[in-house]
């Protein structure tokens, strides 16, 4: 069994054929997905769903690239956190910071300077927070902004609720790891896991750091809808989809010279343990 554990079957584009692409996952042997929120919307769309269907599990979060919504910050921690407490909920995420310049986006005059980039921090670290209450690992996205991340995440203090007790702390996976040497040693260091996506089959800065990643700490993802692997990538097949879970288990398997039948059961086993998935 293979188990994708990042993939948005909430996204539109997957309107009317979430059966089917689930189904199409099964059959390459991807058994459980999780689907992670970007925002208040496909969050509570992606509770739907694991509600649905018993392969899916859910996670709830915001985006960096939503943090600019007004009042995000009580809705977080009002309307985020109910949902976060549905029994099919496994995460926070994804969340993080994200300091690429979009040049397509929804939002007006969206522009990476020192203003957002303070209030993507603000937003990542109430969901810190919320992680830590709930006990619930943390799903982090990571776009050019890896100092950051360290600081938040090396830095950050259990916060203490009403009752004075203090919150535990957290675990959780660099989502879509791209080979940052600073936070590959921070995340050995402190146990967390690396999610391995599509780019594994063609971006050889992945292939090297994977080379230095062990085993119990990878964790295999596609990013459906994006991020499609070699080499459906060359013949511009889009969307990505779960079932390709199996070509990204293949090609670790030939970059750490190890079988695809132990890439198989260490991912499913450090997905299980980390999302305490059935």
């Amino acid at each position: 069994m293979l188990v994708d554990t990042h993939c948005h079957l909430n996204f539109q584009i997957f309107k009317g054929r979430v059966r089917e692409v689930i189904e199409g996952a099964k059959k390459a042997g991807v058994e459980k997905m999780i689907v992670p929120g970007t925002d208040l919307e496909t969050s509570k769309k992606a509770v739907e769903l694991a509600e649905k269907y018993q392969e899916v599990y859910a996670a709830v979060g915001i985006h960096p690239h939503h943090a600019r919504i007004k009042n995000l910050e009580l809705r977080i921690k009002n309307k985020l956190k109910a949902l976060a407490r549905n029994k099919s909920v496994v995460a926070i995420g994804e969340c993080g910071l994200d300091y690429y310049q979009y040049q397509k986006t929804k939002y007006k005059d969206y522009k990476i300077n020192d203003q957002f980039k303070q209030k993507q921090k603000e937003v990542f670290k109430i969901q810190i927070d919320l992680a830590r209450e709930l006990k619930l690992p943390l799903i982090i996205h990571n776009r050019k902004a890896s100092e950051d991340i360290l600081e938040i995440i090396g830095n950050w203090k259990p916060a203490r609720p009403a009752g004075g007790l203090e919150i535990g702390n957290f675990n959780g996976v660099f989502h879509c790891f791209e080979g940052d040497e600073k936070l590959l040693t921070w995340g050995l260091k402190h146990n967390f896991y690396f999610g391995i996506t599509g780019n594994v089959t063609y971006n050889e800065k992945i292939k090297q750091s994977i080379r230095k990643i062990p085993l119990k700490n990878l964790l295999t993802e596609t990013d459906t809808p994006y991020l499609v692997p070699e080499p459906l990538h060359s013949q511009k097949i889009f969307p990505n989809e779960p079932k390709n879970v199996k070509i990204l288990a293949k090609r670790i398997a030939e970059i750490k010279g190890d079988s695809f039948l132990r890439i198989e059961e260490q991912t499913t086993k450090n997905a299980v343990q980390l999302f305490k998935l059935e």
